[in-house]
């Protein structure tokens, strides 16, 4: 009976030992990340585990980096522009790990999880190609161009991380902010050219209403000498059309029918303009 006891102990002990190993040797990889293994007799393995339950051995370590987007917001930082002028950005990120370059990954960052590679390398690699890319623009232009600025932060950004890894999907860069004498000076800028603005509609305003005055005058002018030449020309045609007959008969159409008197004779006469009295 004792015999049986011990033999039953034994095989409990054993199924304990099973159970615990066995739930040792489960990984969970997340979803949307997979898993890269290291095995301590051959180092990191180049096949990387997907999501889900995996059965790996309990000697072997096992670090999951996600291949799906993640989305980093890096904290306000510093950076200075071509003239010299202090700037405090802050952006966003998406990216995601190559699938392919996982072990490569592990490898290089000495097995670190993805969060410490976020706040790490790839920080500093973005505020790099902040940098890089802020140095090239007055501080005038930073406002001026801030979607060009943040297209070749991107770029540069990608380009500085691809090799090892990493794809950066977007970035978003958020609105530089001026210490309180930049931003005066900036404002100072910003009025002149509104001041200059204005003062060229105005010139292009009055420019207008000048030529449409010239052409005003020329109008009138074009309309007095139409006219001028109408009247000549009625004038000319009047003229020509006057005859002799049409003066005496003018001049009998006022005649009012009394004969005028002449002195020293009994004898009315009648006179008709334009006839020979001889």
């Amino acid at each position: 009976m004792s015999g049986f006891k011990l033999g039953a102990g034994i095989t409990a002990f054993l199924m304990i030992v099973v159970l615990i190993l066995g739930f040792m040797s489960i990984e969970v990889i997340p979803q949307g990340h997979a898993g890269v293994v290291y095995k301590r007799s051959s180092g990191v393995q180049e096949q990387t585990l997907s999501q889900g339950w995996k059965l790996v051995s309990p000697l072997d370590r096992v670090t999951a980096y996600p291949v799906s987007t993640e989305t980093v917001t890096v904290k306000p930082f510093n950076v200075q522009t071509k003239d010299g002028k202090p700037l405090v950005v802050e952006m966003q990120y998406d990216y995601s790990n190559q699938l392919e370059k996982l072990p490569y990954i592990y490898n290089k960052f000495k097995g670190q999880d993805s969060g410490i590679i976020q706040e790490g390398w790839l920080q500093s690699r973005a505020k790099k190609a902040s940098l890089n890319v802020f140095s090239k623009y007055s501080v005038l232009e930073v406002f001026q161009k801030q979607g060009e600025i943040n297209g070749e932060i991107q770029a540069n950004f990608k380009e500085l991380v691809a090799e090892h890894g990493f794809t950066i999907d977007s970035l978003t860069l958020g609105a530089p902010q001026p210490d309180k004498n930049t931003m005066q000076a900036i404002q100072a800028v910003v009025d002149a050219q509104q001041k200059l603005e204005q003062l060229e509609i105005e010139k292009k305003q009055a420019k207008a209403e000048a030529e449409k005055r010239i052409e005003t005058s020329k109008g009138e002018a074009e309309a007095i000498r139409i006219k001028s030449e109408a009247d000549a020309k009625a004038n000319k045609l009047l003229q020509q059309s006057i005859s002799e007959e049409l003066v005496k008969y003018k001049s009998l159409e006022k005649w009012d029918g009394k004969l005028p008197t002449v002195t020293g004779g009994s004898t009315p006469m009648i006179s008709v303009p334009g006839e020979d009295k001889n």
